[in-house]
């Protein structure tokens, strides 16, 4: 399973038992959140937020084909898969992927392009901030809003 190479120190002193399963999911999506803050203020901005939507989309497209495949898709970890598989939750987990990709491909051709996922990740951080965030507004995500975007509360709930 794939996840960003700059991630791969962040993670490995994760590893789950059952009973610390969801805390080392919430673990993990606050390492996720650092890695998107680049300037680590305490906020996503939207610059911070497509370096980090571009360098996770080449991960999943290697041979730079523009568009991301159900399998690249699952295979990429996110960094919850191995939490995933230590609480025997795997299937639920890209059960939970999958519907989001299917979100995601607004187009319908069963791959995801740049754009796509742009917006499927933007346009779901807007949500977890809430309070009517428009487009128009300069994005900042804080890590409450953050965990409220509907595709890591999906891949979290996946997990219990």
């Amino acid at each position: 399973m794939r996840i960003p190479a700059a991630a791969l120190l962040v993670l490995l002193p994760f590893g789950a038992t059952p009973a610390r399963a969801q805390s080392d999911a919430i673990h993990m999506i606050d390492a996720v959140f650092q890695m998107f803050d680049a300037d680590r203020d305490g906020y996503i901005t939207l610059p911070e937020a497509n370096l980090f939507i571009d360098k996770t989309f080449a991960e999943m497209d290697p041979k730079k084909t523009g568009r991301i495949t159900p399998q690249a898709w699952l295979q990429f970890s996110f960094g919850l898969a191995d939490i995933a598989a230590d609480w025997d939750r795997s299937d639920a987990y890209d059960r939970a992927k999958l519907k989001i990709f299917r979100r995601w491909d607004v187009n319908h051709d069963k791959t995801l392009s740049l754009e796509e996922y742009r917006a499927g990740v933007l346009g779901e951080a807007r949500i977890g901030v809430g309070r009517g965030a428009k487009e128009a507004e300069p994005l900042r995500i804080d890590l409450a809003a953050f965990k409220r975007a509907p595709f890591l509360r999906q891949l979290l709930n996946s997990l219990h």
